[in-house]
């Protein structure tokens, strides 16, 4: 990478909270994902993230139509909100919006998924870097919170609610790093990858085996030791790595073709 952390400019509240946010919107995922009824948000907004929990937990499949008549009469919406709530997740990278065709969601090939998590695990290498130079103690509560809530969901035996912490938990180092540019472009990937993370979680007999890894991230993180914190997440990544490796072998084809 030839651009650093420093040079970038600090976050300001606004984008570390676009990063805690989505932190907060995995944790908060069980089966039916985001709650449309949230009348906090804007209508184009709830439309698309009930749109993106379909997709990302691969409740509509890679070149499905997103079938947009239908969902607009299940959510009782106009079709112009669903338009704008499209062109939301085609900025996001989830859907294409093919001219004469409408929308469909996006099929990603093994190698755009290998492209993708190669730039994400050096993003949160750096992000971890950043996270031990410039994270308060109420980022660090945070982080621990999140882990707490593996923690929980390993004792319940509750593998959903295991990987969303987990996914928070990165999320939130990533929040901690205060540096605009890693975070808007770390967030728009870890959408971008979710579906196969999740598949492939899922796929894993050891999914309860990390805790002792994320206890020593946490550790790396209070020391502001930014040697030990980029070397533990290497390994941490390379076990990710090959989760999606055994994964994409037995399931064939990951995110459709190759």
């Amino acid at each position: 990478m030839m651009w650093g952390l420093e040079g970038s400019g600090s976050a300001s509240r606004p984008q570390r909270d676009q990063a805690l946010s989505l932190a907060e919107m995995f944790l908060t995922m069980g089966e039916g994902g985001e709650s449309f009824a949230d009348s906090r948000l804007p209508l184009p907004d709830r439309i698309a993230g009930y749109i993106r929990h379909q997709i990302i937990h691969d409740l509509m499949k890679p070149g499905e139509p997103i079938r947009e008549r239908a969902i607009a009469e299940q959510l009782k919406v106009s079709r112009t909100p669903m338009r704008d709530a499209l062109k939301i997740l085609s900025v996001e990278g989830l859907v294409d919006l093919i001219p004469n065709r409408g929308a469909v969601v996006v099929d990603n090939s093994l190698d755009d998924i290998t492209d993708m998590l190669s730039v994400y695990c050096e993003l949160d290498v750096l992000g971890g870097e950043a996270a031990c130079r410039k994270g308060s103690e109420t980022d660090f509560l945070k982080i621990e919170r999140y882990q707490e809530i593996m923690e929980e969901a390993a004792a319940e035996q509750n593998r959903l609610k295991y990987f969303h912490a987990n996914q928070a938990f990165h999320l939130a180092i990533i929040a901690a790093s205060r540096n605009r540019t890693l975070i808007e472009i770390h967030s728009n990937l870890s959408l971008r990858l979710h579906r196969v993370r999740y598949l492939s979680i899922l796929a894993q007999q050891k999914w309860l085996s990390r805790a002792d890894e994320h206890h020593a991230l946490i550790k790396a993180l209070r020391a502001r030791d930014t040697v030990q914190m980029a070397a533990l997440q290497r390994a941490h990544f390379a076990v990710a790595w090959r989760l999606v490796d055994d994964w994409s072998r037995s399931a064939g084809q990951p995110a459709g073709k190759r």
